[in-house]
């Protein structure tokens, strides 16, 4: 059952891209290091917009979904967070976590993952879960990388960012893992194609003294460039317009008119969330300062095709199966997708009712 669970609903850009044929041309990610504090922004793409804003309480014990034969990563959530999910909760495409690390996935065709051998198993998106309830720093994420195994074959690149304002992307090519951060991550940014791909392109527009070329297009390679670009010119910019509004700004640039769903900015150091959907253009914003993330408290979600606009904290409901199974059916709504067994959906779905509290509250 882990086998069939782990295979039909690997999920986020790459599953959408890898069953619906099409392009893979899809989401794109960056930070932005403005002097008001980092913002790490994210446009994801696909046919489907629906989703839940989930919160994750730290305190939860927990053991990874992994193919029959393969040693489970087991363990508990030391931090809470806050993430988007589109196949259920606990497989997030994305978040934030209570110290202000976040974690994007992105779609590379290029991806060769390592051969699991001794090392304990986690499945793509379940591994960024566990960064997120594990971990304070980009630094901690690498090691990690190393250290376990990514036991599924939805070929994913990632990048993560800590409130320091440092990044890394985390690549897997020819069964090897590539690491850039710190010296070697000269800007943050992440498309679908390899980042030493995307960063030679970008550096072939640049000018070097003639007018620089500013690709077009929704191509991976011209995104790349344009969200870098603009990244640098909110950086530079004189504050005129507020940075969240920017940052926005740069998103809508890169974003794709068919197909870009969600539109994310985190305050890496305030701990606050502003998302727009495409069934609703206004900036919505979770401040997870206001959350009580303790696994003792009841857990909560956001639809997120509820309507409204600001502050939406307070609108946050109880988590229930239910609405787990919900999210699962409409993700499973895209074309070409082969819905798997009722089975599977609703164990999928039940999944987080079998995660245990352990504890009050995690110790520093």
């Amino acid at each position: 059952m882990r086998s069939l669970l782990v295979r039909l609903f690997i999920i986020g850009c790459a599953l959408a891209q890898a069953l619906s044929g099409v392009p893979a041309e899809a989401c794109t990610s960056f930070l932005i290091r403005h002097s008001t504090g980092p913002l790490m922004a994210k446009n994801f793409d696909w046919e489907v917009a629906d989703g839940l804003l989930v919160v994750n309480p730290r305190g939860l014990a927990k053991t990874a979904l992994v193919p029959e034969g393969v040693k489970p990563v087991r363990w508990s959530s030391h931090y809470g967070s806050l993430t988007f999910n589109q196949y259920g909760r606990e497989f997030p495409i994305g978040g934030m976590n209570e110290t202000g690390l976040a974690m994007e996935v992105l779609w590379l065709a290029d991806t060769v993952y390592p051969e699991p051998g001794d090392h304990a198993g986690i499945g793509a998106l379940q591994w960024v879960q566990y960064c997120l309830d594990s971990f304070r720093t980009v630094s901690d994420v690498v090691a990690s990388a190393s250290e376990l195994a990514i036991t599924d074959s939805t070929p994913l690149h990632f990048l993560a960012c800590d409130p320091t304002g440092n990044c890394a992307v985390i690549e897997f090519l020819d069964g090897k893992l590539v690491a850039r951060y710190e010296r070697t991550l000269p800007l943050a940014a992440l498309t679908n194609d390899t980042y030493n791909d995307s960063l030679e392109f970008l550096n072939r527009t640049l000018g070097y003294g003639g007018a620089p070329v500013k690709p077009e297009g929704a191509g991976s390679l011209a995104r790349y460039a344009r969200a870098a670009n603009g990244a640098h010119a909110v950086r530079a910019s004189t504050g005129e317009q507020p940075p969240i509004a920017e940052t926005f700004a740069v998103l809508a640039d890169v974003a794709q008119p068919d197909s870009t769903r969600w539109s994310i900015v985190y305050e890496l150091q305030k701990g606050r969330v502003h998302f727009r959907t495409s069934g609703n253009g206004s900036t919505r914003t979770v401040d997870l300062s206001k959350l009580d993330l303790d696994c003792t408290a009841e857990p909560l979600v956001l639809d997120l095709m509820t309507e409204g606009s600001g502050d939406v904290t307070a609108k946050l409901t109880p988590y229930s199966s239910a609405a787990n199974l919900k999210t699962i059916r409409a993700g499973l709504t895209a074309e070409r997708i082969t819905a798997p067994s009722e089975e599977a959906i609703q164990t999928r779905a039940a999944y987080p009712d079998k995660l245990l509290c352990t504890f009050a509250r995690a110790e520093e």
